[in-house]
């Protein structure tokens, strides 16, 4: 359950009406009928009884309406007492990311702007978490190399390299860089597809015109790391993916440097949410 779905219940409950609630809200008819939904599926309970557009509400929907409207009563008031204030943002953010770096640095930035922001974080592959951000289960994703999308506003906010994460017994560890065509013939481990770095090393690869058969694929970094610790091959992550471990070490790959932006989404229904303008905010200072 998220402040984007309370809040667009209690705007559908006060107008009963999803046009007027979406006109309320500054979002699209569609948009707060997904709120809606994912809210419902969430509790397991049916809020409205649908009429066409207007909506009444059902016994758990009042019970729910009663709360949500002494909740934002009383961030009305809180508003008005801290009129100004950078830190009078109260709320919690359901922030999705497809690692958790990036995500974390930017955590850091907002608790020391508006250290009573809480979070919920939700790490998942590009793709799941892309479509947790289109389906509103998100409030914000941070991603890397999201292509241009109508629907989404985008904003860099770090680069990194691609690095070939290598068993420290191995011979190729002692190297500065390394070319991809060096890394062609050795064991290889590979993401699961619909990983953002996965997507980057098939790229790459490609461009090679090299036959590549990974013999291992791990459904997350993590276990990429563990698999490469174990001396089961040569592995792929960004620089701040490489955690401290005498196990292996992590050497830049030629021709990768900055191969992966790092973003900060929203949707365009979303831009004008408090809790998503402060993550903007605070982004810009990574």
């Amino acid at each position: 359950m998220t402040y984007s779905q309370l809040k667009a219940f209690h705007a559908l409950a006060l107008e009963k009406h999803f046009h007027r609630a979406a006109e309320k809200l500054h979002l699209t008819q569609p948009a707060v009928s997904i709120q809606i939904r994912n809210l419902e599926q969430d509790s397991g309970r049916s809020l409205f009884r649908r009429m066409g557009h207007k909506v009444e509400l059902t016994q758990d929907g009042l019970a729910l309406f009663e709360q949500t409207r002494l909740m934002f009563e009383a961030e009305d008031k809180a508003a008005k007492l801290f009129s100004g204030s950078q830190n009078s943002v109260t709320q919690t953010i359901h922030l999705g990311a497809d690692g958790p770096h990036v995500a974390l640095d930017l955590i850091l930035a907002v608790k020391a702007r508006y250290p009573d922001i809480h979070f919920r974080v939700s790490l998942a592959n590009a793709d799941t978490t892309k479509e947790s951000l289109l389906s509103l289960k998100i409030d914000a994703a941070v991603m890397a190399n999201v292509k241009a999308d109508s629907r989404i506003i985008s904003q860099i906010i770090s680069q990194q390299n691609l690095m070939a994460l290598i068993p420290s017994a191995h011979p190729l560890s002692k190297s500065k860089s390394l070319s991809l065509e060096a890394l062609a013939s050795q064991s290889l481990v590979f993401r699961e597809q619909g990983s953002n770095t996965q997507r980057i090393v098939d790229r790459a690869f490609a461009q090679t015109h090299l036959p590549i058969q990974p013999s291992l694929v791990m459904g997350s970094r993590e276990g990429v790391r563990e698999a490469v610790a174990r001396g089961l091959g040569i592995g792929f992550v960004f620089d701040r993916e490489v955690a401290e471990d005498p196990r292996y070490k992590g050497v830049q790959i030629t021709g990768f440097e900055a191969s992966n932006a790092d973003m900060l989404l929203c949707l365009k229904d979303q831009q004008q949410n408090p809790l998503v303008r402060a993550l903007f905010k605070c982004a810009d200072g990574l």
